[in-house]
């Protein structure tokens, strides 16, 4: 899925050559977003650093206005 996020955040990431969690500055703008097998909502700044949310963090996010989904 396609989201926007509207306000610049700094989100807890996770490199995919890493089990850190690092904080990483997402601008405002378009993500692709994906369900995980494990039952997440990956969010994508890049092809390493990833964002994962529960489905209820994700739907908070929604709700708040945070993030605006554009295309599922």
């Amino acid at each position: 899925m396609l989201i926007k996020i509207t306000q610049s955040q700094t989100l807890l990431t996770q490199a995919t050559d890493s089990k850190n969690s690092l904080e990483t500055l997402f601008p405002a703008g378009e993500y692709f977003a994906n369900p995980t097998p494990e039952g997440k909502i990956e969010v994508s700044l890049s092809a390493q650093i990833k964002a994962l949310f529960s489905f209820s963090q994700f739907r908070e996010k929604v709700s708040r206005g945070d993030f605006v989904v554009l295309e599922n």
